[in-house]
């Protein structure tokens, strides 16, 4: 197996970028309609930029994003966040959990908001939102640059644990998950605790049963790969260590590097399944790496 690439946690970073990492400014927040949702759209930066999609995962939302968004707008990109169907302030679920189905209706959002036929558009996507960001060019979206963030490569028994996992349960008591989260978590900032316990108090439960036990064994969004309108994305993996929580195995490398190729599978050392929280310096810096013209 061809060896991944490894950024250490003390990645160097433009002074404008590490500057907005440490004082991260607020988006701005607006409804769009598309697909049937009144989708939650949240964004930073110039519209003259070019445009950086940011898709999040399972019981989380937008808010995951409120330090990385401002990151990349420094790095001069136009960034904009959404909230799944299903998940945080987008409307009322309509029963489209699978990868395919949830791609379309990104599709039609983001034609909604006049970027489809931008040439510089890249998207990210962590985890779930990883499995939906590789659907896109089947469903007529080829960004210049797709990034997988984690996105999981687990049999079906596995995902079905995650329905069960104390972290990922609803709650009604945001107070309570902010606790419970900032006691299991001391490492994380207060951003991070309450983006996270906020996530947990509006997902739709029916929702995050049906996208994780009935879309089969996750595989690190490979075979929606496999379609030939992705020929025209460069995509990467971007994914933590093994070690550390990350849900794409060391087994599944050779296969996504023949896809993608050695030099656009990274591992960021010591990270978990979501290096937006614990490790951003790295993963910035390999989102730069990945964006560069």
């Amino acid at each position: 197996m061809a060896a991944s690439i490894t950024r250490s946690r003390n990645a160097e970073l433009p002074r404008a970028v590490a500057a907005a990492l440490a004082n991260p400014a607020p988006g701005v927040d607006r409804t769009v309609s598309a697909a049937g949702y009144d989708w939650f759209v949240r964004s930073w930066g110039s519209n003259a930029d070019a445009p950086l999609l940011l898709i999040h995962g399972v019981t989380s939302d937008a808010d995951a994003f409120w330090r990385l968004g401002p990151a990349l707008v420094a790095a001069g990109r136009h960034v904009l966040a959404i909230d799944l169907p299903g998940h945080g302030r987008t409307g009322g679920w309509l029963g489209r959990h699978r990868f395919a189905e949830t791609a379309a209706d990104v599709v039609e959002l983001v034609r909604a908001l006049d970027l489809a036929g931008r040439p510089d558009l890249a998207v990210l996507g962590h985890s779930w939102g990883g499995m939906v960001a590789a659907a896109l060019p089947a469903a007529g979206l080829a960004p210049r640059t797709l990034i997988l963030l984690d996105p999981p490569c687990l049999p079906l028994r596995y995902l079905a644990l995650m329905t069960k996992d104390p972290e990922e349960q609803p709650t009604a008591d945001l107070d309570e998950a902010v606790a419970r989260f900032r006691a299991a978590h001391p490492g994380w900032l207060d951003g991070d605790v309450r983006a996270k316990a906020v996530g947990v108090t509006r997902f739709d439960v029916g929702a995050v049963g049906s996208i994780l036990l009935d879309n089969g064994d996750w595989d690190a969004g490979i075979a929606a790969l496999a379609d030939p309108a992705a020929e025209a994305s460069d995509v990467w993996l971007i994914r933590g260590d093994p070690k550390a929580g990350c849900l794409v195995p060391d087994a599944a490398i050779p296969a996504i590097e023949q896809r993608l190729g050695t030099d656009h599978v990274v591992t960021i050392s010591g990270a978990p399944h979501s290096p937006q929280r614990t490790h951003i310096e790295p993963l910035v810096a390999a989102i730069l790496a990945a964006i560069a013209p």
